[in-house]
C-alpha cells in the first residue's frame, strides 16, 4: 500500500486474548503489529484498520477456551477469541471509498467468497468457503488493532460503541424475527431468558406480538427479563414431560397457544415442549444450537402441521440492526453487567464464566485503554454502552443445563462442561430410556392378559426404583468420564460425543430387557432373582473368573443331552414371550422396521431410531 490517511499513528502494541488446545487462556502481541498499523504496509486492497473500541465475550469463545472445540470446529493452535466488536477507522486502503479515518464502525464478522449460490443469492450465511471470525482457525477480534473488509463494516455516528458490538447478537435475533413471520398481536412463546432470548425478547415487543411468555429453569434470568419486558409473562420450567410443561404454558398464556415459539436454547426438551405448546398451523423456531441429534415429538408436528424452522448465524441484518438501536426501538443499555480494560481480559473470561458473577444474567465488559474495547458475549456478561477507550463487554452466561441460545455456529455454555455433561446424561440419556421403557411395558401388557396387566403395574413400579437408583450412577459415571477427557485436550470432546450419544441406546435396550425378562418370568409363574442372589452371583464370579466358564459349560452340557426338553419349553412360550423375544430379536438385529411395524400394531412399544442413526 503506498497511501494510507491516519488520525493518529497508535503507539501501544497490538495485544490479544489467546486459547490453545491445552485450555489456556492468556494476553500476547497479536497481528497487525503496531509498526505494521503505523506504516499501513498490512491492509490489502478493501481492507480498514480498525482500533477495536469493545467487545462482547460471547459463550462460543468461553467455550473454545474450555473445552477446545465446538462439534467440528477445533481449536488446533493459539487462537485468537472474540467475534463481537466496534470501533474506530484509523487507516484506509487507498482502494477504500466508502469509509474514511475517523469513522465509527460496527464490525460484521465474517468474510464470504462471493462465488457459491448462498452467496449470490443473498443468503451469504451459507457460504461453505466462510471465514467467521473466532472460528478456528480464523482469528478473532479480541484484540487491539485488526484488518477487516470495509464492505463488512458499518458507520454507525454517535452510537456507543458498547451498542456497536451489541449489533452482533441483535442481528441473531432480528435473523430469527425475520424469517419467523411474527404479526402485530401474535401470542409468541421464547424459550430461554439468556442473552439472545432477551434480546428476542425485545424483538417480540418491538414486533407488537402480544401476549408474550418467557421461559427459563432460573429464576434469577426471569426476573431480569421482567425488568428489561415488564409486559412479558415469565414462566419457570420444571422438570416433567414436554407435554405436560406445554400445558403448564399455555395456562401461563391464559389458556392461549402461541403462533409462534422462539426456541433460544437447542435444548432438546425445551424443544419439545415447544412444539407441544403451538398451535395448529403454528410455527417454532429454533434460533439455540444444540446437540448434533436430538429427539423430538414428530406425530406432534405432523397432525398440527407446526413449522420447525432453524436458522444459522444471519445476514443482511446490521442496517436494520443500527436503525433499531439509533431510533431508540430496541434499548440494549440494560444488558451490560461488567466492563474490564483488555489488560484484564482474563478477570473478565473468568467473571463470564461463572454463574455466581451475574454475569450470566446480562453481559459483562472489558475496558480497554486508547485501543478497541472488547464487549464478551452473553454468557460472559453483558455490553456497556458510551466507552470511547478499548473494552471488552461480557454477556450472561446460561446454566449448565441449558444449552446456550447460540445462532451462530458455536454453542454459547458455561465454562463447566463436565457438569454439562453429566447432567446431560441424566436428564436425557436415563429419564428419557425410563419412560421409553415404561411404555413399552405399558403397551405391552394392554395387549396380553389380565395377569400381563397386573404385572406389568408392579413391573413399571419396579423399574421406577431401578430408574432413580440408575439415574445418579449413570450421571456420576458420565462426570466422571467427562472430567477426565477434559483434561486431555479439545479433540477429546468427540469422544464425549461418542459415549453420549450411544449412551440412550443403551440405557433403552437395558430397560426393555428387563421388562422383557420380568414377562417372561411372569409367564412360567416365576419370581425374578432377588438384588442379593445378583450381588452375590458376580462377587463370586469376581473373585473367582474361571466359576462363570465352568458353569457356562456345564450349561451347555445339560442342554445338549436334553433336545426335547428346550423343544417342550419353545412349544409353551406365550404369544407375548414370542412377540416380545421377537422385538429384541429383530432390534439387535438392526431391522427396525420390523421393529417398528410391530409396535404399529400396539403389541410393544417401539421408540429406536433409523438404522443409520446406530452405526
Amino acid at each position: 500500500m503506498s497511501q494510507t490517511a491516519t488520525i493518529v499513528k497508535p503507539t501501544k502494541a497490538n495485544i490479544g486474548i489467546f486459547t490453545n488446545p491445552k485450555h489456556d487462556l492468556w494476553i500476547s502481541e497479536a497481528e497487525p503489529t503496531v509498526e505494521s498499523v503505523q506504516k499501513g504496509d498490512s491492509l490489502k486492497p478493501g481492507e480498514v484498520t480498525i482500533a477495536v473500541k469493545s467487545t462482547g465475550i460471547c459463550g462460543s469463545d468461553v467455550h473454545f477456551w474450555h473445552a477446545g472445540c465446538i462439534g467440528p470446529m477445533i481449536v488446533e493452535g493459539d487462537h485468537i477469541l472474540g467475534h463481537e466488536s466496534a470501533g474506530q477507522v484509523i487507516a484506509v486502503h487507498p482502494s477504500v471509498t466508502t469509509l474514511k479515518v475517523g469513522d465509527r464502525v460496527a464490525i460484521e464478522p465474517n468474510i464470504i467468497c462471493n462465488e457459491c449460490e448462498p452467496c449470490l443469492t443473498g443468503r451469504y450465511n451459507g457460504c461453505e468457503k466462510v471465514e467467521f471470525l473466532s472460528t478456528p482457525p480464523v482469528a478473532g477480534l479480541l484484540r487491539r488493532y485488526v484488518n477487516h473488509p470495509a464492505a463488512w463494516c458499518y458507520k454507525i455516528g454517535d452510537m456507543s460503541y458498547e451498542n456497536g458490538a451489541l449489533l452482533e447478537p441483535l442481528s441473531v435475533a432480528l435473523a430469527g424475527m425475520q424469517r419467523s413471520g411474527i404479526k402485530l398481536g401474535d401470542p409468541v412463546l421464547v424459550c430461554g431468558a439468556g442473552p439472545i432470548g432477551l434480546i428476542t425478547l425485545l424483538c417480540c415487543q418491538a414486533a407488537g406480538a402480544c401476549p408474550i411468555v418467557i421461559t427459563d429453569i432460573d429464576e434469577g434470568r426471569l426476573k431480569f427479563a421482567k425488568e428489561v419486558c415488564p409486559s412479558a409473562i415469565t414462566h419457570k420450567v420444571e422438570r416433567m414431560s414436554a407435554e405436560d410443561s406445554a400445558k403448564a404454558i399455555v395456562a401461563s398464556f391464559g389458556g392461549i397457544e402461541p403462533a409462534v415459539s422462539m426456541e433460544c436454547t437447542g435444548v432438546e426438551s425445551s424443544i419439545a415442549s415447544a412444539i407441544w405448546a403451538t398451535k395448529f398451523g403454528g410455527t417454532v423456531f429454533v434460533i439455540g444450537v444444540g446437540k448434533n441429534e436430538l429427539n423430538f415429538p414428530f406425530m406432534r408436528c405432523s397432525t398440527r402441521e407446526i413449522d420447525l424452522v432453524f436458522q444459522y448465524r444471519y445476514c443482511n441484518t446490521w442496517p436494520r440492526a443500527i436503525r433499531l438501536v439509533e431510533n431508540g426501538v430496541i434499548d440494549l443499555s440494560k444488558l451490560i453487567t461488567h466492563r474490564y480494560k483488555i489488560e484484564d481480559a482474563l478477570e473478565a473470561f473468568k467473571t463470564a464464566a461463572d454463574p455466581k458473577t451475574g454475569a450470566i444474567k446480562r453481559r459483562a465488559v472489558v475496558v480497554l485503554d486508547s485501543a478497541p474495547c472488547i464487549a464478551p458475549d452473553w454468557p460472559i456478561g453483558e455490553r456497556t454502552g458510551g466507552y470511547s477507550k478499548n473494552c471488552i463487554l461480557l454477556k450472561p452466561h446460561l446454566p449448565p443445563t441449558m444449552s446456550s441460545s447460540l445462532a451462530r455456529p458455536m454453542l454459547r455454555q458455561s465454562g463447566a462442561w463436565s457438569r454439562i455433561a453429566a447432567r446431560r446424561f441424566e436428564s436425557t440419556a436415563t429419564k428419557t430410556a425410563a419412560e421409553t421403557a415404561k411404555e413399552s411395558a405399558s403397551k405391552v401388557s394392554s395387549k396380553v392378559t389380565a395377569s400381563a396387566s397386573e404385572y406389568a403395574s408392579k413391573a413399571q413400579e419396579g423399574l421406577s426404583k431401578v430408574s432413580s437408583a440408575a439415574g445418579p450412577a449413570i450421571a456420576g459415571a458420565a462426570k466422571g468420564v467427562a472430567s477426565s477427557l477434559s483434561k486431555v485436550g479439545g479433540r477429546t470432546a468427540r469422544a464425549v460425543a461418542f459415549v453420549e450419544k450411544q449412551m440412550p441406546t443403551v440405557v433403552y435396550y437395558s430397560k426393555v430387557g428387563a421388562e422383557v425378562a420380568k414377562i417372561v418370568f411372569r409367564g412360567q409363574k416365576m419370581s425374578p432373582p432377588s438384588v442379593e442372589t445378583f450381588q452375590s452371583y458376580f462377587q463370586n464370579v469376581w473373585k473367582n473368573p474361571s466359576s462363570l466358564l465352568q458353569s457356562a459349560s456345564q450349561t451347555a452340557a445339560k442342554t445338549a443331552q436334553q433336545p426335547a426338553s428346550i423343544i417342550a419349553r419353545v412349544q409353551n412360550l406365550s404369544r407375548a414371550q414370542l412377540v416380545a423375544g421377537g422385538v429384541i430379536f429383530a432390534e439387535c438385529l438392526g431391522f427396525f422396521t420390523v421393529g417398528e411395524m410391530i409396535g404399529r400394531f400396539k403389541i410393544i412399544g417401539y421408540h429406536g431410531e433409523t438404522a443409520s442413526a446406530h452405526h
